[in-house]
């Protein structure tokens, strides 16, 4: 439950040994490697290896997907990698240069696929553009005789021959015989032969008219130009599905390819981590950081086994130390939350913990039904805490896991298990009253006071974010600054919440027969606090304790301020700050908002369903209404829970005290993507 302390370790060893140390480091996944400077280094020239390594990478990736379009596997989010030991982790070069020219194959070949389509959809444009001339009864390549010229082409639009001749006639151009070879309302093609005295005139009455010559020319004639590049579509599609044939006979080689890739990602790293060393004639030297718990592990393995020196010592500045964080089962779930938003600075303390039980507190709330977090619970907890998933998987389920608890504890002091569908369902169908009974109020009838209870929520969770600032303060040895800037503040809000406190007691009453037990209780306790004149006490501390705490924010606020109408103004403008705290509270209305949404909904959904009676078609129309608008329900306020919750981590409390920006421990580990490394 808190930052893992870390050593800075200097590695000294052999040149015949570096190969030996740097697996060890990458199986042991344990170090964040560094970079050694030094003049008396010389580092080795990587860039060129990790090029070639990242272009295999790309193509053998390639490879595999090309597999995937003819031949698919079966993938998902819950999907994990397969186990394979580490004796074959480690592929030697003739076998990397194989399957390299297995999956170099299956890349080429596709090309030629792709080149095979590419041709049928050109020969399939020529043949378009040769079927408006399927009534030509000469080659489109013949241009005339040695006293006349012939041409062919489109005009666009509907033409007859009467338009066409009167046209001719109007620019003397009356000895042209023509044909029309088809026609429709896109085009009409023609063949015009011509004495050749009347080239040009007939250029220009051709040019005028939009005449479009032959895109395809052929000494065929159409018709058999048109069979003959089907006989040619015919082989292309042939030899396409050899192609894809032996495509789908590579697909054996599919788990050889995604071992390249995986080896390939493994040398990738293993280059970066060698670029990053110092280098002698005879020696290396690599650095980085270690979590202390380990660091003498380390060092013992790689002195004991590899002849080698390991210099362990404090971090010569703190902040350029990597940020790990250990928790319990309870909170390590939500640590990517946090890591979300930043890692911890040197300054900062862990806030996990924290985090972690006010974040499963207001996903419950806001989503409080009973029945969809016993949904989550069940779906969460099996893939969270079962071995069907990888253990790095398994975190974000298991926070959903805890959400769901409070999800599921929340819905019975609301009283809502898919909405009020215990109530409906008895009374629809059988008749027969019944009703499950909130343990602490209905949102609906008792919408003030859980308005209430969720600001006071939000106070409390504003206040412990200052008074973890107060600590960080003070750790720092900023008394002053922790106890005028922080503590006074303090003051202020534990007052106001004492003087809300004092109102609310004074304004107890007995409550109904029909109040939810633990509401109840409250109201007791509130009835014997009033009893006892601690409202009025409440009052008056809350009272003064504001003004004292007011009073003094304004005195001190402006004390850095070199001037003295600075420090005056600048504790006057400090005491706004008030607005900041109060809008800051408010915020958490959220949680009653999106908690009253979830059971409104619900119940409506129930409503609608129930519609049909107490019949056969009843029954059809709660299942099939019921699955629906519950599933659309479950979906949005789910969604809603999880925003508003991590909205209110990160605005309203970790900036009461959270800066933020440390570097995440990245360790030197097997970052693979298709196989899982193994000791076995």
């Amino acid at each position: 439950m808190a930052i893992l302390k870390m050593d800075k370790a200097v590695i000294y060893g052999l040149h015949a040994n570096r190969k030996s140390i740097l697996e060890e480091l990458h199986k042991r996944e344990i170090i964040d490697v560094s970079e050694v400077l030094g003049e008396d280094f010389v580092r080795k020239e990587t860039g060129k290896s990790i090029s070639q390594f990242e272009n295999i990478l790309r193509l053998s990736e390639q490879a595999l997907e090309i597999l995937g379009e003819y031949v698919p596997e079966k993938s998902g989010l819950f999907s994990s990698r397969k186990t394979l030991g580490v004796k074959k982790y480690n592929m030697n070069s003739t076998q990397s240069n194989q399957v390299y020219k297995t999956a170099r194959n299956i890349v080429d070949i596709s090309d030629k696929i792709r080149e095979s389509f590419e041709n049928i959809r050109t020969i399939e444009t020529k043949q378009a553009a040769l079927a408006a001339y399927t009534g030509l009864d000469a080659p489109l390549n013949v241009t005339g005789t040695e006293s006349t010229s012939v041409k062919a082409g489109l005009l666009y639009g509907l033409w007859t021959e009467e338009r066409i001749k009167s046209l001719l006639a109007e620019n003397e151009l009356d000895k042209v015989y023509f044909e029309i070879l088809s026609a429709s309302k896109e085009y009409t093609s023609l063949w015009f032969v011509f004495a050749k005295s009347h080239e040009q005139n007939m250029r220009s009455f051709l040019l005028d008219l939009g005449f479009s010559e032959p895109l395809v020319t052929s000494h065929h004639l159409t018709e058999k130009k048109i069979k003959l590049l089907n006989e040619e579509i015919k082989k292309i599609k042939a030899q396409t599905e050899v192609y894809e044939t032996e495509i789908k006979e590579l697909c054996e080689r599919r788990r050889d390819i995604e071992l390249l890739c995986d080896h390939m990602r493994l040398r990738i790293e293993k280059y970066q981590v060698l670029g990053m060393m110092g280098m002698t004639e005879h020696t290396f030297t690599a650095q980085g950081y270690i979590p202390k718990e380990y660091s003498s592990q380390i060092k013992e393995l790689l002195e004991s086994k590899y002849s080698a020196f390991v210099e362990l010592s404090e971090p010569d500045n703190p902040e350029d130390a990597p940020v790990a964080l250990r928790n319990n089962s309870f909170s390590a779930p939500v640590e990517e939350i946090v890591a979300t938003y930043s890692m911890p600075s040197g300054v900062d303390i862990d806030p996990t913990p924290i985090v972690a039980f006010f974040y499963y507190l207001f996903f419950g709330m806001m989503f409080g039904d009973a029945g969809y977090g016993l949904m989550v619970m069940a779906a969460c907890g099996y893939l969270g805490f079962s071995s069907y998933l990888e253990k790095k998987k398994r975190k974000n389920y298991q926070m959903f896991f805890y959400c769901g608890v409070s999800t599921t504890l929340w819905g019975l002091m609301y009283g809502s298990f898919f909405g009020d569908i215990i109530d409906v369902i008895p009374q629809t169908f059988f008749g027969v009253e019944y009703s499950l009974k909130p343990l602490l109020l209905n949102p609906v009838e008792s919408s003030l006071f859980l308005l209430i209870f969720s600001v006071s929520i939000g106070l409390v969770h504003v206040l412990i974010g200052l008074s973890i600032k107060f600590y960080m303060l003070i750790r720092q040895k900023k008394i002053v600054d922790a106890v005028l800037d922080i503590g006074l503040w303090g003051l202020v809000l534990l007052s106001v919440a004492m003087l809300g406190l004092g109102m609310g007691i004074a304004g107890a009453a007995v409550p109904e027969v029909s109040t939810p037990p633990l509401l109840k209780a409250i109201s007791y306790l509130g009835l014997n606090l009033k009893e006892m004149g601690a409202d009025s006490v409440l009052s008056a501390i809350g009272m003064y304790g504001a003004i004292i705490g007011g009073v003094g924010l304004v005195i001190t606020g402006g004390r850095k301020s070199p001037s003295i109408p600075g420090k005056v103004i600048g504790g006057v403008v400090g005491l706004y700050d008030i607005t900041g705290y109060v809008s800051d509270s408010l915020s958490y209305c959220r949680l009653m908002a999106l908690g009253l949404a979830s059971g409104v909904i619900g119940n409506v959904v129930n409503l609608l369903g129930s519609m049909g009676g107490a019949s056969v078609v009843g029954v059809i129309m709660l299942l099939l209404v019921g699955a629906v608008g519950h599933l659309l329900n479950f979906a949005i306020n789910m969604l809603g829970a999880y925003v508003h919750t991590n909205r209110l981590q990160y605005v309203e409390f970790f900036s009461k005290f959270y800066e933020g920006g440390g570097r995440k421990y990245t360790p030197f580990s097997m970052d693979t993507k298709y196989y899982v490394f193994s000791e076995d």
